[in-house]
């Protein structure tokens, strides 16, 4: 079953007891709203022990729920895990298998599936609907939760840095990065999202390493040459809005099992 991708460019999706119903919203002033609306689609991954997996974006609806796209890193092996947005509520969410494919297996990115349990209504991100021209050097934001240096009850804060989406790659490097931009990202925000105003082009994947300098490969294992190669260490990369949708179009609602197995979660213990 194809997977429905946010049909309408600002939306908000109203969750009831039968679940997504779309509804347009009316246009807003994006310079003083753009920042609250990245933040209202942003969420925080963790265990349900309360351990910081990393950062997602809200993406896409489907039968009985929503999308979050992250990196493969941050969920690693999970199966189950809590997803928690700006109101600080936890929900259990379901991480989908890598499919099988020449690159998907390897593409650092997963969807999360999160079933509807509340009748507050959740946001999701615009995806872009052309590939950005980066030779215009435009500005983006990345977002996440940065993993705090103390644990705070309240979770990790929100965050999102500015810079210049950069014309680096002509092609995709191992896991999938296509977008290289200067916007700092820190530990914890991997799986946020890059967006250009309120519009998600890709998600956070890697921060720039100068200390540690490797050798970056493309997607069919041959080493990027020497020059390209210490750019790459001195930028950000990230996945594009492009190999989401892929994702998306691919993906199917998790079985009635799989789902009833979420009950056994406990994102929100009670305190004593």
């Amino acid at each position: 079953m194809k997977t429905f991708i946010q049909a309408l460019s600002a939306s908000t999706v109203v969750l009831t007891f039968g679940c997504a119903h779309a509804i347009q919203q009316q246009p807003s002033k994006p310079e003083i709203t753009a920042s609250a609306q990245r933040q209202s689609v942003t969420v925080f991954l963790r265990e349900a022990t309360g351990t910081q997996l990393g950062s997602g974006v809200l993406v896409g609806s489907d039968i009985g729920g929503y999308w979050i796209v992250t990196n493969r890193h941050v969920v690693q092996q999970q199966q189950q895990l809590c997803v928690v947005g700006a109101d600080k509520k936890a929900i259990a969410g379901l991480v989908l298998p890598a499919r099988k494919g020449k690159f998907s297996k390897d593409l650092d990115l997963a969807l999360v599936f999160l079933p509807c349990t509340s009748k507050e209504p959740f946001k999701l991100a615009p995806l872009a609907s052309q590939p950005v021209n980066t030779r215009l050097l435009p500005i983006v934001h990345s977002t996440g939760y940065p993993t705090p240096l103390k644990t705070n009850p309240d979770g990790p804060p929100y965050s999102e840095n500015e810079g210049l989406l950069l014309p680096l790659l002509k092609n995709p490097l191992e896991g999938g990065f296509d977008l290289a931009y200067t916007s700092g990202v820190q530990k914890g925000m991997s799986g946020g999202g890059v967006f250009i105003g309120g519009e998600l082009i890709g998600i956070n994947g890697t921060h720039a390493n100068p200390l540690w300098p490797g050798q970056w490969r493309d997607q069919d294992g041959k080493a990027v040459n020497e020059q390209l190669n210490n750019k790459l260490e001195l930028v950000s990369l990230g996945i594009s809005a492009a190999a989401i949708k892929v994702e998306l179009n691919a993906a199917v609602v998790p079985s009635a099992e799989r789902l009833n197995s979420l009950y056994l979660l406990k994102c929100n213990p009670v305190s004593p």
